[in-house]
């Protein structure tokens, strides 16, 4: 509503009265509506000095750019996208309005494709979104490319007054569709109640569009898709993915012997010092040699292995590793048995040695038994056992190694003939025996022998007298030595010594020592545990098992740190080493996937960790919150509602704040709340025919109500003409009417008095003169005016108490006027007449004066 008045007044006395200055209004509306063309921020306009031109140049400019915005809204809204805020440019009002328009076009083209009406005034929505359904409801020519066939007009059959009834008995939660049937919105599915809809979440059903660098997050009824990012890149703007300089944020792990250098999506450590050749650094920054033959590929020829060795490696002919009792042949590749039997009959059985493959087996000879010990040989006693042939009549003696069968008539030493038979002397059991006091008698078949009551060490013997003295082993029938050896002779033992070859280490002398053989030493002992140990001339060498590698000097399976010998490609993420192998993990928000390296991301979302909405992004997830919410800044899951009434200039009276939201509500009366839904707008009660005036009394609107005018003309003047309702007539103008012969009236110079009424807002601050009432003329203004010219004169009679009002004189287009300016605050409500006097004077003389009477009505509130 515009709070200025423009007076005309003419020096003919042809009353023009006060007139809305809409040409000056319009030209700030204009220069509001191009700025708003310019896509420029109509909160940021350039300042003027009239309150009311401010006003209409920023609403005007609001005006083009909440139209623009519904624009792409709806443009968006017949795209079949998802109606996001962050999909649309603008300042946040004028995202709010793309998405209301956009939700509200998406409402009219499912109203559309299910056959409704596309009038919406039963749904009493705001004019905004009312349009914009309606727009896309109808489909109006040029919505859609040109080459499409035009669809076929469709002839709908308005329901039954039964068919009505029962989709309100349904209580469908969104649309009852024919043959009473609820349906549901696009991008939301009916739940198995057949009455409620439930949003179909499209990132779970992979129904969306979202490419392998987006994130797709399920919005309510439709989705959106954000730009993700792999490890060591991070998300700028929601539209880039920027590298993580791990080596500026010192996120890094490389030691103090190393420099970090920055690659895309990662980096590497790079010693400060170059190693030698065959050497490489490791994790502490010190040289170790490298592996070749674990590195290089096939490094040596075929038939040769690889044999690392410090610094390098070398390539030796290959040889099978043979088990226990076989040996290499010359070329080693192959395992030949090894003639036990040969080489150690002497030590091996008591008797006859047999090779068998691979190993070797003790005979005896007849007349003897094997041991349980598989190598020595007890005599047979065939006599005992039935196993001779002796006749009826003769005697078995038993002897070592077989019988012989003598005549009933006598019998050997140690025997006696008892019922024909030669029976067995029991020299123990008699005391015929000879053992000292040291020895035990133990019968034996014809004899007996004596058993030292203490039994001696291996090398000695017990005398004659039972003490244990050395065995001489050299001084027996059988050499224990080899041939080319000398047997000595040692307290409880014996020593072989070579007369003419000595052997290195890892050889011993063959056995007709003339010559030394190498030393298989994989027979002996365990040497490489549970690695296979390779025989090598005059040495050996374990083969390592996978994960290990053979140290020369110690001559043992070290364990290989795979993670520092193969930095960045076993594992996706981390690498740990473990005893012969590895093992891989991941980052926080990621697991290991089935292969044991690679990487998957964790969906965070399924845990519900946020308290409204989740979205599951590479290694971790991100909450968002609803319309009117905000994450915690502390924990950031949390969701908390938005004051918005704590915010500046939310609402024109008060703000309500509610959960995910605030209401804006106005004065009880005289008021209404706009489209914006924020703005308090005033009610013309005159216009709508609201008001309570009499048929003599003229409705002027003032904010927040309204008033009933009635002007009467004084003595003496007429009015000119007699106005309509509506606050155009709230202007009268009474112009001198002298009787006949009434001098007084004749003299008097006031020829025309106005009366008109004017409503103003509190203004709290009045910075600068704002300018509320401009009176026009039609005389001539000119810089030197001479004394013959005419000339107007404005003066104040009748103003408030603290004098808030002023007029001064001024030129506009070459013309006089007068510019009635309030220059100090006045806090309604509250009412005031202005009196001004406009004297038209020429030569000096006064020959005409108007008064203008303004009733000023005063709001209690700003807008």
């Amino acid at each position: 509503m515009a709070h200025r008045i423009v007076l005309l007044v003419s020096l003919c006395a042809v009353v023009q009265g006060i007139e809305s200055k809409l040409t000056s209004v319009q030209e700030c509306c204009n220069a509001g509506r191009e700025i708003a063309l310019r896509e420029q921020d109509c909160t940021a306009l350039p300042r003027f000095n009239s309150h009311i031109c401010s006003i209409a140049q920023e609403h005007c400019c609001r005006s083009v750019a909440r139209k623009r915005a519904c624009d792409k809204g709806i443009k968006m809204g017949r795209s079949r996208r998802a109606c996001e805020r962050p999909f649309f440019a603008g300042s946040d009002w004028e995202t709010q309005v793309s998405q209301t328009c956009c939700d509200c076009c998406t409402l009219g083209l499912k109203m559309e494709s299910v056959g409704f009406s596309c009038d919406f005034q039963d749904l009493q929505l705001d004019k905004l979104c009312s349009n914009a359904a309606k727009v896309c409801c109808e489909k109006p020519k040029g919505i859609y490319p040109s080459a499409k066939a035009p669809e076929e007009t469709k002839t709908f059959t308005a329901k039954s007054p039964e068919e009505e009834n029962t989709c309100r008995e349904l209580s469908c939660s969104q649309l009852c569709v024919a043959n009473a049937r609820c349906d549901c919105y696009d991008g939301f599915q009916l739940q198995r109640d057949g009455v409620t809809c439930e949003d179909i979440n499209e990132c779970q059903t992979g129904s969306h569009n979202c490419t392998a660098e987006q994130v797709c997050i399920n919005t309510e009824g439709s989705f959106r898709c954000q730009l993700s990012c792999h490890p060591g890149f991070k998300l700028m703007d929601n539209v880039v993915c920027k590298d993580i300089d791990e080596c500026a944020l010192g996120s890094h792990d490389c030691g103090a012997n190393y420099f970090c250098v920055n690659t895309a999506g990662s980096f590497h450590c790079e010693p400060k010092a170059a190693c030698r050749d065959g050497y490489a650094r490791d994790a502490a920054g010190s040289c170790v040699d490298v592996d070749e033959c674990q590195v290089l590929t096939n490094p040596c020829r075929h038939g040769e292995s690889c044999v690392n060795t410090a610094g390098s490696y070398s390539c030796r002919r290959t040889t099978v590793p043979c088990p226990q009792g076989y040996h290499p042949t010359a070329d080693g590749t192959r395992c030949e048995d090894i003639d036990e039997c040969k080489y150690y009959t002497w030590r091996l059985c008591a008797h006859v040695c047999e090779n068998t493959e691979g190993s070797y087996q003790c005979r005896c000879l007849s007349g003897f038994r094997l041991t349980p010990d598989g190598r020595n040989c007890d005599d047979i006693n065939e006599c005992l056992t039935g196993r001779h042939d002796c006749a009826a009549g003769q005697v078995c003696i038993n002897t070592e190694g077989s019988f012989h069968c003598r005549s009933q008539t006598s019998c050997d030493v140690g025997y006696k003939l008892t019922d024909h038979a030669c029976q067995d002397i029991d020299e123990c059991a008699l005391g015929s025996h000879n053992c000292g006091a040291n020895y035990a008698c133990v019968n034996t078949a014809g004899s007996f022998y004596c058993k030292p009551k203490v039994v001696c060490a291996d090398g000695y013997a017990p005398d004659a007298a039972g003490n244990c003295i050395d065995a001489d082993e050299c001084s027996g029938r059988s050499n224990p030595c080899q041939p080319g050896q000398t047997c000595i002779n040692t307290p409880g033992s014996y020593s072989c010594h070579t007369n003419r070859v000595t052997c290195p280490r890892g050889f011993h002398l063959s056995v007709n020592g003339t010559q030394c053989e190498d030393v298989d030493e994989c027979l002996i002992g365990d040497k490489c545990g549970s690695h296979v140990c390779v025989n090598l001339e005059g040495s050996y060498r374990c083969e390592c098992r996978d994960g290990y590698m053979f140290n020369r000097v110690s001559k043992l399976c070290e364990d290989i740190n795979e993670c520092t010998h193969y930095p960045g490609r076993l594992c996706a993420h981390r690498c740990e080493n473990t005893e012969g192998s590895y093992r891989c993990s991941c980052a926080t928000g990621f697991k290991l996937a089935f292969d044991g390296r690679e990487c998957e991301d964790i969906n965070e979302c399924e845990d519900k960790p946020c308290s409204q909405e989740c979205t599951n992004v590479h290694g971790s997830y991100q909450c968002y919150c609803h319309r009117g919410y905000q994450l915690n800044d502390l924990d950031g899951i949390t969701c908390e509602d938005i004051d918005e009434c704590m915010m500046p200039n939310v609402c024109s009276y008060r703000c309500l704040n509610t959960p995910g939201g605030f209401n804006c509500t106005c004065p009880t009366s005289g008021y209404t709340l706009a489209h914006d839904g924020r703005t308090c707008q005033d009610i013309d009660e005159c216009a709508t025919g609201a008001h309570s005036c009499s048929a003599a009394e003229t409705c002027f609107n003032v904010q927040g109500g309204f008033r009933c005018l009635f002007f009467e003309c004084p003595a003496n003047f007429r009015r000119t003409e007699k106005g309509s309702a509506g606050n155009a007539s709230a202007v009268v103008r009474c112009i001198k009417t002298c009787p006949d012969h009434n001098a007084d009236c004749a003299r008097d110079p006031v020829h025309i008095i106005t009366s008109t009424a004017l409503s103003l807002p509190t203004f709290r601050h009045v910075e600068e003169p704002e300018e509320i009432v401009l009176l026009r003329t039609s005389v001539e203004a000119k810089p030197d005016l001479l004394p013959d010219e005419p000339d107007v004169l404005f003066d104040l009679l009748a103003t408030d108490e603290l004098n808030s009002f002023e007029v001064i004189k001024r030129t506009q287009n070459g013309m006089i006027v007068g510019v009635i300016r309030q220059i100090k605050a006045v806090m309604g409500p509250k009412e005031l007449v202005l009196e001004v006097t406009m004297q038209y004077v020429q030569s000096g003389v006064v020959s005409q004066q108007n008064i203008v009477l303004i009733h000023v009505f005063i709001s209690k509130f700003w807008f």
